[in-house]
């Protein structure tokens, strides 16, 4: 009996130390959360509407109509892209229908990352293009081992105007819990082979949900240069929302950006960027529909990705502006499975929206190889870089 009592007492001392061992790692999980959120939402705050600093270093005053110019638009991806990257908040689905899903939360190393600017940095100087418009150009983050991204390629673009314009400057993200995305500071930058007189920042609406304090300070870079004629040439760096499913947001911005070309109707206007619309179905200068998919597309589309064009055709732009993009290869590639030809989800995102005064002489879809799974396409980045020739009429 006495022995049937000491065991009692004994694992009720046992069950009262699991109990109070218990109750001490559920206080500080929930201390560390509620640290945590407070962290997040005391330390954010919106960029917002701001000059721009210009590093001016070209002599050409102005554009001519004489002339021909060549823009390219090129999402660079961080660096962490690689052929063989799978990104962790990047969904698709498979040939079955079944739901993927992407991996990593940051760039596999430092020395991928260098491997990947570096590419990048070789495949826009090849070009020689007049204007540059870069997107997600880490400057200090976790995500790309705090290699500053903008400085590189400043380096090897002497010869040009240059801006750089914070989009990106998030609290910590501890998740995936193996592979921490971390802090991010990025932005946008441009580059151009003719004076930029004035630079700004427009800040785009963003989510209010709790998204909002890991997400992109979305936003676009107006840049103004003067023409011979007197006339005015804005050249715009935009980079929309990803991650809105639906579209919601995206709508919203497409509105704001509507607004400023209201503003700037009858000057020159050539806008780069990564819209995160499919810019080709239902786009009324191609054939592409649900049925006659580009890129014979047979995957179900990633539920972030939504059509530019509505299904007759019609664009949301306001009248006197038209969208330029290209068919020859996609300009990006889904996340959720590292890429494989004819097997990963792509589509044609980043491109051009011109003002009816430009006339398009040649565009195209620029094909990067010798990345490091030494495959055709996507060689540096997720998205491949993006390229229009064109005159002031």
């Amino acid at each position: 009996m006495i022995n049937q009592i000491d065991k009692e007492v004994s694992m009720n001392k046992i069950l009262k130390k699991i109990l109070i061992i218990t109750g001490v790692a559920l206080s500080v999980v929930v201390l560390f959360a509620g640290g945590y959120v407070g962290y997040v939402y005391f330390s954010y705050s919106r960029i917002g509407d701001k000059k721009l600093d210009i590093d001016s270093k070209v002599t050409k005053p102005s554009l001519s109509t004489n002339e021909e110019y060549k823009a390219l638009s090129y999402n660079i991806g961080f660096g962490a892209y690689s052929q063989d990257f799978t990104f962790f908040m990047d969904e698709g689905y498979d040939e079955n229908g079944e739901k993927t899903c992407g991996h990593y939360g940051k760039a596999k190393s430092k020395e991928e990352v260098e491997f990947n600017i570096n590419g990048a940095i070789k495949a826009v100087k090849d070009e020689n293009p007049d204007f540059i418009c870069l997107q997600e150009v880490d400057t200090n983050s976790d995500r790309s081992h705090h290699i500053n991204q903008d400085e590189l390629f400043t380096k090897n673009f002497e010869e040009y105007d240059h801006t750089h314009c914070v989009n990106f400057n998030s609290s910590f993200f501890p998740v995936p819990l193996y592979d921490m995305h971390g802090a991010s500071k990025s932005g946008m930058t441009t580059y151009s082979k003719v004076k930029i007189n004035q630079a700004n920042r427009v800040e785009y609406t963003i989510s209010d949900s709790f998204s909002k304090f890991f997400d992109l300070d979305r936003c676009f870079s107006y840049h103004v240069m003067d023409v011979e004629n007197g006339k005015k040439f804005y050249l715009v760096n935009s980079h929309m929302s990803a991650y809105d499913e639906g579209g919601v947001i995206r709508a919203k911005q497409l509105k704001q950006l509507n607004d400023f070309l209201e503003s700037v109707k009858g000057e020159y206007v050539v806008i780069c960027g990564d819209y995160n619309h499919d810019l080709l179905t239902f786009n009324p200068d191609y054939s592409y529909n649900k049925e006659n998919r580009p890129y014979n597309a047979t995957l179900r589309n990633p539920d972030w990705l939504n059509d530019f064009f509505n299904d007759k055709g019609e664009s949301p732009l306001i009248d006197g502006y038209k969208v330029v993009c290209s068919d020859n290869s996609p300009s990006c590639r889904n996340n959720d499975i590292e890429w494989i030809q004819d097997k990963t989800f792509v589509c044609t995102v980043d491109g051009f929206i011109i003002s009816e005064n430009i006339e398009v002489v040649e565009h195209h879809t620029i094909l990067t190889k010798d990345g490091n799974k030494h495959l055709d396409g996507f060689a540096y980045s997720d998205h491949e870089p993006t390229e229009m020739t064109f005159r002031l009429k």
